[in-house]
């Protein structure tokens, strides 16, 4: 009864951006437990002015395209775009419960909220409406079983084989190398010249054909082989940037790293060796990691971090904007470089905002004495524009698409980028 009509468009339109931009978006249902007991107990105004205080508090670490709005007498719905995966959401939900849920003080009385989140995902032809059904349901599951937050679980896409069945065949492809790593060349925008390339894993099963990439990531994360096949594409980018550096002496390769990494110590083995067995410069290779990668256990993350930019490498910041950490986990982050989310500089010619939001970013990384890279540089104008800006780094299908290796060696033989870069 609280849904106002503008909400629901502005979740509507950013459904229809999600789709287009091949982005994860996710709907939240916020629930203050007990609500009837704390007005009971203390007030009316209190209970209205508790509920304006857990407000403030989302909004404190809302990101700037992050939607909320108060949709029952304890409810509020809150939309998520642009994530990069599943697990975003669920960071985003621990990110909100956390924080929401210090003490607060009313003539003379603590109370202490407690939260419930429920969370969907959109699919691809879902309404707002199955959004907020599948979320109300994850939330109703959640009270029943007493968790604090619960993921809506679909019926299983009967044209998708289950996890379990996916999990297992990753095996096999790792060991019949069904795994192959494409490349998406990243630009210095100041110099006009080609700087290096983001690898990026693919997937074509002998069974099931070319899996969708979130798909099979998402699985990934949670298995045994994650090493394994995180240890795999460092030595393939490190093995493809040696030969690339013999035409482009400076190239370097960025390789993603997962949040559940970010708990492990032997990835800082695994890529100290991975450097060793090639002979390379250490700084030819770009980690990247998400703003929420840390979110799990932050003193650990950050001892890791650390120890691998003791290593030489560098730390990237991954989809700046998209994630729920604070400043002062940037300000303190070991990192050489922040890359700027493609969903705010693919909108920047239709939306002030957004064009507001990367000349921000941008500032923000010089005064921290980062690199700073645009994702999403989809058309001359968008490069134009960042040119102006002063961005030093640049990615997008205008630039190149992700390109397999074959693929890749024929690019730089033939790309203007690059013929700079050598000349």
């Amino acid at each position: 009864m609280y849904f106002r009509r503008e909400f629901l468009q502005h979740v509507d339109t950013l459904l229809e951006q999600a789709r287009k931009e091949d982005r994860v978006l996710a709907y939240l249902v916020i629930k203050l437990k007990r609500f009837r007991d704390i007005n009971t107990a203390y007030s009316l105004r209190t209970g209205d002015e508790l509920l304006q205080c857990l407000e403030q508090r989302i909004r404190k670490i809302m990101r700037p395209n992050d939607v909320l709005s108060r949709t029952g007498d304890s409810e509020y719905g809150m939309v998520l775009p642009s994530l990069n995966n599943v697990s975003h959401a669920l960071l985003a939900a621990n990110k909100i419960i956390h924080e929401s849920e210090k003490p607060l003080e009313f003539e003379s009385h603590f109370i202490e909220p407690s939260l419930v989140v429920g969370i969907s995902i959109a699919t691809e032809r879902i309404t707002h409406e199955g959004l907020v059904q599948n979320s109300t349901i994850a939330l109703m599951e959640a009270e029943k079983n007493n968790e604090r937050y619960r993921l809506y679980e679909p019926e299983i896409d009967r044209t998708l084989p289950p996890k379990l069945v996916l999990e297992n065949e990753m095996h096999y492809a790792y060991e019949h190398e069904e795994f192959s790593v494409c490349y998406q060349p990243k630009i210095d925008i100041v110099n006009q010249r080609l700087d290096g390339a983001e690898a990026l894993i693919r997937w074509h099963s002998s069974k099931y054909g070319l899996v969708n990439t979130q798909y099979f990531v998402d699985i990934l994360e949670q298995s045994s082989l994650l090493m394994p096949v995180t240890k795999w594409v460092i030595n393939m980018s490190l093995r493809r940037c040696i030969e690339i550096q013999k035409t482009v002496k400076d190239f370097k390769v960025a390789v993603n790293l997962s949040p559940a990494l970010l708990t492990n110590y032997d990835i800082v083995d695994v890529v100290a060796s991975a450097i060793n067995i090639w002979s390379l410069d250490a700084s030819s290779l770009f980690l990247e990691v998400t703003e929420g990668a840390m979110m799990k256990n932050p003193a650990l993350s950050m001892d890791i971090l650390q120890k691998l930019d003791a290593i030489g490498v560098r730390i990237s910041i991954d989809d700046f904007g998209t994630g729920y950490s604070s400043l002062s986990y940037l300000k303190n982050l070991p990192a050489k470089e922040l890359k700027i989310d493609k969903s705010f500089v693919m909108n920047m010619l239709r939306d002030p905002k957004d064009k507001s939001i990367v000349k921000a970013a941008i500032d923000l990384g010089h005064n921290l004495d980062l690199d700073v890279v645009a994702e999403g540089i989809e058309a001359q104008a968008l490069y134009d524009l960042l040119t102006d800006m002063g961005c030093d780094y640049g990615q997008g299908h205008h630039i190149a698409r992700p390109m397999p290796e074959d693929a890749l060696m024929q690019w730089l033989r033939e790309s203007h980028w690059v013929k700079r870069s050598v000349a």
